[in-house]
């Protein structure tokens, strides 16, 4: 099993998982925001992951928030589910689950907090991704896991059977530029591709198959960045890519690049909904909702200078 195997490309949006303000899981919300995002054209759809919030729920909870993604999505784009766990039998329970729920994939990054080896990192895959047989993700997100998957290690993880794919979220774009060439031709490779590099990379054919980004902020407009660009229509690409990099300097600009300029990653991105009328919700504790009105005008008024409407004015 390899790329040639799946048809994986364009923008996947991670989902947020709304919870009411009490802390609730609100999968009536969960649910309307699948499709929300799907009529807005995202290409495949991810479930459990850091913008999820999956460290906040409970294993039940994740299996509850597959199966209402799944369903909602009814097989109209792929649904790939987050098993990442500190535990490795539970990462091997939520990747079973994912299965017979009918997801189309699987991620997983490495446990986090543990610090694992090279030769333990290849062992956790292969015990893990032995039990299903979905198409695996590789998912290499250092900011939260704690370990970083060299691109020597994602050549050996690229060895296992049905590992097809990797999420390469490294905060060095060099080692993404890096695992394209080293496994471009035998694994799909999501990156920061909705950039100028980006294009560049899809216009001279030069690899890197899509991107995943925290949601949809700006819409049918990130999904439309890979239709213009797989046409050549450049300078349409190009404009998307500028209205997203201008809002992501509003609402980043001075982060630690994880939580955002005026909250967490995942209360912003709900604030960014919210503030478009869409279902949202809360993050759910310790996560803090973004409350101050000068910061959720801030977010506004960026969101505005990006051609979108807003139920909050100046």
């Amino acid at each position: 099993m390899n790329r040639t195997d799946v048809a994986w490309r364009g923008y996947y949006a991670a989902l947020p998982t709304p919870f009411t303000e009490a802390g609730e899981l609100d999968l009536g919300a969960l649910g309307d925001t699948a499709e929300l995002f799907v009529e807005q054209g995202a290409h495949g759809l991810l479930v459990n992951g850091s913008t999820g919030e999956w460290t906040a729920q409970s294993v039940d909870e994740r299996k509850r928030v597959a199966e209402r993604v799944i369903s909602a999505v009814g097989g109209r784009v792929p649904v790939l589910v987050s098993a990442t766990s500190p535990r490795l039998d539970v990462a091997v329970e939520l990747i079973e689950h994912a299965e017979q729920s009918g997801a189309d994939a699987v991620l997983l990054t490495p446990a986090p907090g543990a610090r694992l080896t090279d030769d333990e990192l290849v062992g956790y895959y292969r015990t893990a991704f032995s039990h299903t047989g979905l198409p695996c993700w590789l998912y290499n997100y250092p900011q939260e896991s704690n370990s970083n998957l060299s691109v020597p290690l994602i050549s050996r993880l690229a060895e296992i059977e049905n590992v097809v794919a990797i999420k390469q979220s490294t905060p060095d774009d060099r080692e993404f530029y890096a695992t394209i060439r080293a496994v471009g031709d035998e694994l799909v490779v999501f990156g920061h591709m909705l950039s100028h590099v980006g294009l560049a990379l899809i216009h001279a054919g030069a690899g890197g198959d899509g991107h995943f980004g925290s949601g949809m902020p700006l819409g049918t407009q990130m999904p439309a960045f890979f239709e213009h660009a797989w046409r050549g229509e450049l300078e349409e690409a190009r404009a998307i890519v500028d209205r997203f990099e201008n809002l992501m300097l509003a609402v980043r600009h001075g982060s630690d690049g994880y939580n955002w300029r005026f909250g967490g990653m995942q209360a912003s991105l709900k604030a960014v909904m919210n503030l478009q009328g869409q279902p949202g919700g809360f993050p759910r504790a310790p996560k803090l909702p973004i409350t101050d009105p000068s910061a959720l005008q801030a977010i506004s008024d960026a969101l505005r200078q990006a051609g979108l409407e807003t139920t909050q004015r100046g």
